[in-house]
């Protein structure tokens, strides 16, 4: 898919799932608390797999050609990690020459939050209460599509955290605060039990399955950093944190030098007795530099984060969205076209979302739809002066297209059904359907159909 090279297994953008903690039983059998003489241990996890069917049209070829001379109009940018062959696209409502291909593909795989597997241990200090965690994750794609080919946990969090009437404070590695609301409302209200988009459909580079992130919504990812976060006061509370940096790779400002710094500000309320509200706001800047000049010789990427929930009864609704500069289409400082140009000037993005639920019973009904927007730089826009000259008909007379054709949105519609047959085993069915459009006339739309089963505890 356009979907761009979704995640890397060290990056783990597909969310910072909240997992249902057991706690360490005392001898009677309930739940025992931490104290200041012992520690207290406990363990989190989930574990899913299913089925996924992907149809719909291939990959855009790597050149579009004009259909009556067959000479190259111009290149086509494909973010690494796509899913499939090419795809004849029409231009100026005119089809080109070009091979047809499509997908129609079924697979095994994990869901959106992958098989994850967390350890932790708590004690009091004083008031004050001290943990430490530590949680890993696999996802079941096979690499290459070869069954003998195991897969590496990735060891995706791993920090302390002290947290009193003072607030909070941790260190270690962890899910960040950019945009963190808007794939927890993913996870809750949509894709937490199960798939979205897959990312990969051939698992070649082992990318884990993404829920909406890429359509509407960004990821926001792990890293290890500090954070601090204030004691709610009226509902709102205010987090800040520092984070290693993070390089923009394959582009011409990959070196760092300062630690990324970010915040979320969150307000939650009680509506009455029938209902809740949470709203976030949140954000991140870095500064990336030329290897091999000066540090006056900078790009700078950064985003803002926004968006609510709100719950009556059984009635949940959640919308937001974020806005910014190199943050790609799925997280901030992907490499490819969808982040920066062949200059390395990095490109405005924006998504938006809506997702909404109802339960009935041990049943959830989901809904959402998405979109990412890139803004293509202003050379991207301009005419290729050793292009073909074409007259396209539409009167404006003859001149050349840009030479590369770049993506210009993905938007998803998703809805999903989830039966809960106890509290920690969930069957969920799930569809999408994903359009991705370049600027100059390429698409790719696909219907993906998932289903499975998630165990938690």
């Amino acid at each position: 898919m356009a979907f761009a090279a979704a995640f890397s297994s060290t990056m783990a953008a597909r969310a910072e799932a909240p997992l249902e903690a057991s706690k360490a039983a005392a001898p009677d059998g309930t739940p025992s608390a931490p104290t200041a003489d012992r520690w207290d241990f406990y363990t989190t996890g989930r574990i899913g797999s299913f089925v996924s069917w992907a149809k719909g049209d291939g990959m855009p070829e790597a050149a579009t050609l004009d259909p009556v001379t067959g000479m190259e109009r111009h290149k086509v940018l494909i973010d690494a990690g796509g899913s499939g062959p090419g795809f004849a696209s029409a231009y100026n409502q005119q089809p080109s020459n070009m091979r047809v291909s499509s997908i129609d593909s079924i697979r095994m795989r994990s869901g959106f939050t992958g098989n994850v597997i967390g350890f932790g241990a708590r004690r009091k200090l004083g008031e004050s209460t001290v943990t430490g965690y530590i949680s890993m994750t696999s996802v079941v794609d096979s690499l290459s599509q070869r069954k003998y080919f195991q897969s590496t946990p990735d060891v995706r969090e791993g920090y302390l955290r002290i947290e009193g009437s003072w607030g909070s404070f941790l260190a270690g590695k962890a899910g960040v605060l950019f945009n963190r609301g808007a794939v927890t409302t993913d996870f809750l209200y949509l894709h937490g039990y199960g798939v979205g988009f897959p990312g990969d459909l051939n698992s070649v580079n082992g990318f884990p399955t993404a829920g909406q992130i890429g359509y509407g919504v960004l990821a926001n990812g792990f890293a290890a950093g500090f954070v601090y976060a204030t004691p709610p006061v009226a509902g709102a509370q205010l987090s800040v944190g520092v984070y290693d940096p993070a390089s923009v790779t394959g582009g011409s400002y990959e070196r760092t030098k300062y630690p990324r710094g970010e915040f979320e500000l969150t307000v939650n309320e009680l509506l009455g007795n029938v209902g809740k509200a949470h709203a976030y706001f949140n954000g991140g800047y870095q500064i990336n530099y030329h290897p091999n000049l000066s540090d006056a010789e900078t790009k700078a990427f950064y985003g803002l984060g926004y968006g609510a929930r709100v719950e009556f009864g059984r009635f949940h609704l959640g919308a937001g969205g974020h806005w910014g500069k190199g943050l790609g289409v799925t997280y901030p400082g992907l490499p490819g076209p969808a982040t920066y140009d062949a200059e390395s000037n990095l490109k405005m993005t924006n998504g938006y979302f809506v997702m909404a639920q109802v339960l009935v019973g041990k049943f959830d009904i989901d809904a959402g739809f998405g979109r990412t927007n890139v803004t293509p730089t202003a050379g991207e826009l301009t005419e290729d002066p050793l292009g073909f000259k074409y007259d396209h008909g539409n009167g404006l007379g003859v001149f050349a297209d840009p030479k590369n054709s770049v993506l210009k949105t993905q938007t998803g519609i998703s809805g999903a059904v989830v039966f809960h047959a106890a509290d920690w085993l969930h069957f969920d069915i799930d569809v999408m359907h994903a359009d991705a459009e370049w600027n100059l006339g390429e698409r790719q739309r696909i219907l993906y159909v998932n289903a499975g089963t998630t165990v938690t505890w």
